[in-house]
């Protein structure tokens, strides 16, 4: 089925989100972002249909295989990311059990403060934790990704790191580490502040404070999660689970992802990945899949009711992407598409020290000094010398 000849249907189930964003909630810095450039022989086509049928604020089309962008409008530009920030909890999570901190049959005890502010909290949505309880690493990772539990997604993190603050600071460094540098986190789960209690606030956060990404940069944040632990599509290609098995506190779990194979909005291939919603984000999802035999993460942020009343969905303006794609299959090799890739903190450091001895090799050059041995020589081995210090 293509959606270029699908009319837009409406959605079963419609939640209250405007058109219009709250804006004391949703307070953006005006900041100029230098748009990504499409090639000249981009067909037009996809261009026109995309703006006449995509409704999302912003969204990306990456192939993760060539990291080449296949389509985007503000890909570049942060907005409110909502749940979806639990993707990177997620990697924070199975990074400790590769390091041997946790397993997934560790039971943790879910601590007071979890089922005071987040369990019962009716702004924000929770698997139901009590405080006193154990749960299996492994039964609050399902929690976090089937229903998108607050409450899972900190009793995990402030296991390994202690505090929200601790466990939120490590996910920056992290993020930083990968090369992101146009991001603001200040909650594990993605909730904003204005729902928690000041205790857990980040230093110099506030109650506006909300967790903020580009759609290019959450597509790029997704793709480093599952390429480096793909259990996680695992979890999120399942259409059910039974949480808490054998113990009063069983209940089962369906997924909420409307696009796995067989669902309202179903696509062969598709293998998560996490939806999120606040007045600010609005509706987003970024979604992992296999496209033309090539693998996508596809990103829709800031989707919104609109102004006709028509209700519209995530699910189907990811439809919308992934299927007009169908008809250019070969669209990956077009040249001059923008590679949706960072330098890494790593690889930021190598190519600063490379500019810093090609500089005061020049230098030494203008004062008629040679250096016939470059592996060798003082300016190389004061560079090495100075980056050890810092080691």
């Amino acid at each position: 089925m293509s959606v270029l000849s699908v009319g837009v249907t409406a959605s079963a189930q419609v939640e209250n989100i405007t058109k219009i964003p709250n804006l004391s909630k949703d307070i953006q810095e005006i900041t100029q972002y230098e748009a990504i450039e499409t090639p000249e022989n981009y067909p037009q086509e996809l261009l026109d249909w995309y703006a006449s049928n995509i409704d999302a604020r912003s969204y990306v089309v990456v192939d993760t295989e060539t990291n080449k962008i296949l389509a985007q409008q503000e890909a570049n530009v942060p907005y409110p990311i909502a749940s979806m920030s639990k993707v990177m909890a997620m990697y924070m999570v199975y990074k400790a059990i590769d390091e041997g901190k946790l397993s997934l049959d560790t039971k943790i005890t879910i601590p007071q403060e979890i089922e005071d502010y987040f369990s019962f909290n009716p702004e924000m949505s929770a698997v139901g934790l009590y405080a006193g309880e154990e749960y299996s690493v492994e039964d609050l990772i399902h929690g976090v990704m089937f229903l998108s539990g607050n409450d899972a997604t900190s009793a995990l993190l402030w296991e390994i790191y202690g505090s929200e603050q601790a466990a939120v600071q490590a996910i920056r460094v992290q993020l930083t580490d990968w090369g992101f540098t146009n991001f603001e986190f200040y909650t594990v789960s993605g909730i904003p502040n204005l729902y928690l209690p000041e205790e857990l606030w980040i230093e110099g956060s506030n109650e506006n404070s909300e967790n903020k990404m580009s759609a290019a940069d959450v597509a790029l944040m997704s793709q480093y999660v599952v390429e480096t632990y793909p259990a996680l599509l695992d979890i999120t290609s399942k259409y059910e689970y039974v949480f808490a098995e054998g113990t009063e506190n069983e209940q089962v779990f369906y997924t909420t992802n409307l696009l796995l194979d067989g669902q309202a909005y179903g696509r062969e291939g598709i293998t998560g990945l996490k939806s999120g919603m606040t007045d600010a984000a609005g509706r987003n999802f970024v979604s992992t899949s296999t496209e033309n035999g090539r693998k996508v993460i596809a990103v829709v942020m800031g989707l919104f009711d609109r102004e006709d009343g028509l209700a519209v969905t995530t699910y189907w303006e990811t439809e919308i992407l992934l299927d007009a794609l169908l008809d250019y299959p070969d669209l990956y090799q077009l040249e001059g598409l923008a590679s949706n890739k960072h330098l890494t903190r790593e690889e930021r450091e190598a190519e600063l020290a490379k500019l810093s001895e090609e500089k005061a090799q020049a230098e030494l050059a203008e004062q008629g000094i040679e250096l016939e041995n470059r592996r060798d020589s003082p300016v190389t081995n004061f560079m090495r010398n100075l980056f050890n210090i810092f080691q």
